[in-house]
């Protein structure tokens, strides 16, 4: 299919051509890959975000559980959430239903999914615009999460009941090739995913965005709120292991180069920690048990990608450079998490 045969086949899926061809530009991927995103500018100047997936793949591994789920069920999941946080007015893009008032479209061999497009600069970010994150997370915190129109909403990537099953598998496939310079970090990752799962039913359950940092944050004034994007993590999940990781990732300008993963690196600076958590505590106060859990939240991402990379490197070899980076990069986590943690509930009590 060519670009214009897609781009001709959303348009009649959402807009009975209202939209000119020229008036859609690509964001990301290419209709020969297996997604592509476009940025649509509607007549009255708004605009939207339109993602296509072909509908022949697997669910993208940042959104995969069990395995069970079909992409559809995927999509379907992610717009539900966002369509229950619209009923809950709060601020996050909006669902583009189709002509036919589906949360998910069909055109052809692709599944499509439609937002809002929110304007604004991604957080650099200063000490005032992550203390607007921190506002901004509180609140989504707490959100109504109970059943909305569209059904019921479904479980975000890194809940527990989805996430440890399938961390826990890939660390037992491996188990006995890890090499003994790895051992620590392995037994750390038993044990964070571990001391989560048993903890989670005493931890409040909201709507959870999965991966709050910078780069996935947009302000639309200097002085104005701070908004969340790109929703594909979100659901239901434990609101202090959204919390763990945004104090964790919270340092990272989002302007990084991707292909520099020593910039990458977190040491433990306070202010930005601080900014986070003062603004978080404005909105809402965490639980004895939620504060209990918060250092192992903070560890919790490392743990879960770490799973992925030793079984990538373990299982299916793959080794280099890039390899090495990566686990760098969560021994970095590791090694930072106690202190973050300790900074975090310091002044998240105030």
């Amino acid at each position: 299919m060519t670009d214009a045969a897609l781009v001709g086949r959303l348009l009649d899926e959402y807009h009975e051509r209202s939209v000119a061809p020229a008036d859609i530009a690509v964001v990301a991927g290419s209709q020969h890959e297996t997604r592509v995103t476009y940025r649509l500018t509607l007549p009255d100047g708004s605009q939207q975000i339109m993602r296509a997936f072909r509908a022949d793949q697997l669910v993208p591994l940042h959104g995969r559980g069990t395995g069970s789920e079909t992409l559809a069920d995927w999509l379907l999941g992610r717009a539900r959430t966002l369509a229950c946080l619209g009923e809950s007015h709060y601020p996050a893009p909006r669902p583009v239903r189709t002509r036919t008032g589906e949360l998910v479209g069909v055109a052809g061999q692709w599944l499509t999914w439609a937002t809002s497009y929110v304007p604004g600069e991604q957080l650099r970010p200063t000490i005032s615009q992550l203390r607007g994150l921190g506002v901004t997370m509180g609140a989504l915190h707490e959100t109504f999460a109970g059943p909305c129109a569209d059904g019921a909403l479904s479980l975000a990537s890194r809940h527990p009941a989805l996430a440890v099953p399938a961390a826990i598998r890939r660390l037992d496939e491996v188990r006995d090739r890890v090499p003994a310079q790895w051992q620590p970090m392995y037994e750390s990752f038993r044990e964070t995913l571990t001391a989560v799962v048993r903890a989670a039913a005493s931890v409040p359950e909201t709507v959870v965005h999965g991966d709050v940092w910078a780069r996935n944050a947009v302000q639309v004034a200097p002085s104005g709120p701070v908004t969340l994007i790109d929703w594909e993590t979100a659901g239901l999940g434990l609101a202090v292991l959204d919390l763990g990781n945004c104090v964790l990732e919270c340092p990272l300008d989002s302007s990084l180069p991707d292909d520099r993963p020593d910039e990458w690196l977190i040491t433990a600076e306070e202010a930005p920690i601080a900014a986070v958590c003062e603004g978080y505590r404005s909105v809402r106060a965490l639980s004895a048990a939620e504060r209990d859990l918060l250092p192992e939240a903070v560890r919790f991402p490392a743990a879960v990608l770490g799973s992925i990379h030793f079984e990538l490197a373990l299982v299916s070899g793959v080794s280099g450079p890039t390899m090495d980076a990566r686990l760098s990069l969560l021994q970095n986590r590791l090694d930072v998490a106690d202190v973050v943690a300790a900074l975090a509930l310091r002044h998240l009590d105030g």
